[in-house]
């Protein structure tokens, strides 16, 4: 042991710690909600889009009965979407609580209904713009 020095972390380490970083960087990146995207929320039943809504634009809270087999009730409120009735036995739907951001979404698999948040793109479909 005269000739060994003691490192507390060898290069091989350091590396997988910054790739490590990195990954979590990114992934804390995409979570970020990008500025152009207006709130958008799709309500699909048995696999057919019924309404789209752009949620930036709504003022007042609205409630929307989809009558089935299973009756579902949705709370649209601004920039806020929610399924908030359904019978359904396990209320995963009504638990899943209220959706804000694209990528968001509550399903009702017994009444075939689904919400989703999806994010419009307001700058006209381009990805980025230089100067």
């Amino acid at each position: 042991m005269a000739g060994r020095e003691f490192r507390l972390f060898r290069k091989r380490d350091l590396l997988v710690f910054l790739a490590a970083v990195l990954i979590a960087a990114l992934g804390f990146l995409s979570w970020i909600p990008r500025g152009d995207a207006a709130p958008v929320a799709v309500i699909e039943q048995n696999g057919q889009e019924l309404r789209r809504i752009d949620l930036s634009r709504v003022t007042e809270t609205e409630e929307i009965h989809l009558d089935g087999e299973i009756p579902v009730t949705i709370q649209v409120g601004p920039g806020e979407i929610a399924i908030t009735e359904s019978a359904c036995p396990d209320q995963i739907c009504v638990n899943t609580g209220v959706l804000t951001r694209p990528g968001q979404s509550a399903v009702c698999l017994p009444a075939r209904v689904a919400v989703r948040m999806i994010g419009e793109d307001t700058n006209g479909g381009l990805d980025a713009t230089t100067g």
